[in-house]
């Protein structure tokens, strides 16, 4: 209709513009997300090329698999006991229904339309990711934070570090094709996309990304060595091994031996040890060697909050400074307190409880105090998925054939942690984290085959056709479902949806003289 006033593209650039809408979305807002897609739906009403969308629709594979995919949802119904909660379930997963069938009706064809698709979601992706730095560093608002979770100010903190590894994705694929100039600029990009993932301590974020690197080093490498190019994949998966390992591991201190009891301060004065909670830093007992008199004595010469009150956090400040001291390896009286910088004064007034809490290594220092301390999981990021995974793999187990349905996924979480005892709260009480264990639980080992096939065939698909972009992103996915329920959340779903629905086109291949950044 449109095209007939205001020229043959009209429709087309609209489309663009509504998918562009779409991405644009995704870091950044949900309203952003919903009005794009109406948008892209009155436009193909408008355009009403339906002979067109359906012959496009029939030979689209990738599509049919995603569809039949929503439909087991469907399905999934008539063995559903909370249909309440099933609709809201498909009305949250609608994204997964219209953005595939939009893309497979009108897809995006020529690749210097996906790539503007794909520059505008980077540009909303590091926009967010600035905005979220400037607020954490109050260098813009005055946004309060109990944690490094709160960074991520839009959308899940777990969510986004894994569209920022998309988004490097996309960098890195731009990279090879661009002028000399704007490869700086992409890799002034890339840099700065590292850094704010290994500064937001998402563990999930730095396994993506890792795993994005080794794609990318397979795919360069393969035709010239397949021997290196697998060396990465085996070097990382020794790592995560190791680190595995090492987080688990036990400490080796013995109390009675490895202290010295007969010690005393530099002043003279007698110690306190108590064989409680072990410092994962060091390996020691943390509260050994406390001189509680000369730490109240002294405290107040270094800050103005009482050795009695609380941090900022709300947490005995007492507690504070003997933790953080441990984690130093000093000894908690006058001379351990003299040896701290006045950034670590205020890092303890802050609440921060160790040296070491910065990036990657802050964070597997604090997932290690996890395992080897904390007997309560709640509040505990790692000791909640630990439970949600052991439950979820109970009522698979129990509901093995075709799962609980639709509707009943959280009902039967409910039900099994009454059963367990679990020591979770009410509110922290959730589904399993692992989308590949949802999948199960929802529709069983035959569902779950189902899924494993539509995820296989996609990436399959774009490996035939050399799509990286296609393969990358498949490669996102896998690792995200392992530690997030990515597709039950409106992100979620939509920023799968997009891609998948994008990547199942086959694009021409990309000639190095082209630019679409000009």
């Amino acid at each position: 209709m449109l095209n007939r006033i205001f020229g043959e593209k009209t429709h087309l650039y609209l489309h663009l513009l509504g998918l562009s809408g779409i991405a644009f979305g995704i870091p950044f807002n949900k309203v952003v997300m919903s009005v794009s897609m109406m948008f892209i739906v009155l436009n193909l009403f408008l355009e009403a090329d339906f002979k067109s969308y359906w012959n496009h629709l029939k030979q689209n594979k990738l599509y049919l698999l995603i569809l039949g995919f929503f439909l087991l949802h469907v399905v999934a119904l008539l063995w559903t006991s909370n249909m309440e909660y099933a609709f809201h379930d498909l009305n949250s997963k609608l994204p997964l229904l219209v953005i595939p069938t939009i893309l497979a009706a009108k897809p995006v064809s020529q690749r210097k339309h996906l790539e503007i698709i794909l520059l505008v979601f980077t540009s909303s992706v590091v926009l967010i990711s600035i905005l979220n730095y400037g607020l954490y560093q109050h260098w813009i608002g005055d946004v309060k934070y109990n944690d490094i979770r709160g960074l991520s100010h839009f959308s899940s903190h777990v969510r986004f570090s894994i569209i920022v590894s998309m988004t490097m994705a996309i960098c890195i694929y731009f990279f090879q094709y661009v002028s000399l100039k704007k490869r700086m600029l992409f890799l002034v990009i890339i840099l700065w996309l590292l850094f704010y993932t290994l500064y937001s301590q998402v563990i999930s974020g730095l396994i993506t990304m890792i795993s994005i690197f080794v794609t990318y080093w397979i795919y360069f490498l393969w035709e010239k060595s397949k021997i290196i190019a697998v060396f990465p994949l085996f070097l990382g998966v020794l790592s995560f091994v190791a680190i595995v390992f090492w987080a688990f591991t036990p400490t080796g201190f013995n109390f009675e031996k490895d202290i010295d009891f007969s010690a005393k301060s530099a002043e003279g004065n007698c110690y306190a040890h108590i064989p409680d909670l072990i410092s994962p830093e060091t390996g020691e007992p943390i509260y050994i060697y406390i001189c509680k008199k000369e730490l109240v004595r002294n405290w107040s010469k270094y800050s103005s909050i009482a050795f009695d009150s609380v941090d900022l956090k709300g947490q005995k400040i007492s507690e504070t400074i003997v933790r953080y001291l441990s984690s130093k390896k000093l000894r908690k009286d006058a001379n351990g307190l003299s040896q701290l910088s006045k950034e670590e004064i205020k890092d303890i007034e802050n609440g921060i409880t160790s040296a070491n809490h910065k990036g990657l290594l802050g964070r597997l220092y604090g997932l290690k105090y996890q395992l080897i301390n904390v007997k309560d999981p709640n509040g505990h990021s790692l000791l909640e998925r630990l439970e949600y995974w052991k439950t979820g793999i109970q009522i698979a187990s129990s509901n093995l054939l075709i799962g609980v349905g639709t509707g009943d996924v959280q009902d039967s979480f409910n039900q099994k942690y009454e059963e367990n005892h679990s020591l979770l709260k009410e509110g922290k009480r959730r589904r399993a984290h692992n989308y590949y264990l949802t999948v199960l639980i929802t529709f069983g080992i035959i569902g779950f085959l189902y899924f494993v096939y539509i995820i296989g065939s996609h990436l399959l698909t774009n490996i035939h056709t050399n799509e990286i972009l296609g393969v990358v992103f498949m490669v996102v996915i896998l690792v995200s479902f392992l530690i997030e329920d990515t597709i039950e959340t409106q992100t979620g779903v939509t920023f799968f949806a997009l891609f998948y629905g994008l990547f199942s086109y086959k694009y021409s291949e990309r000639k190095r003289n082209e630019d679409t950044c000009d």
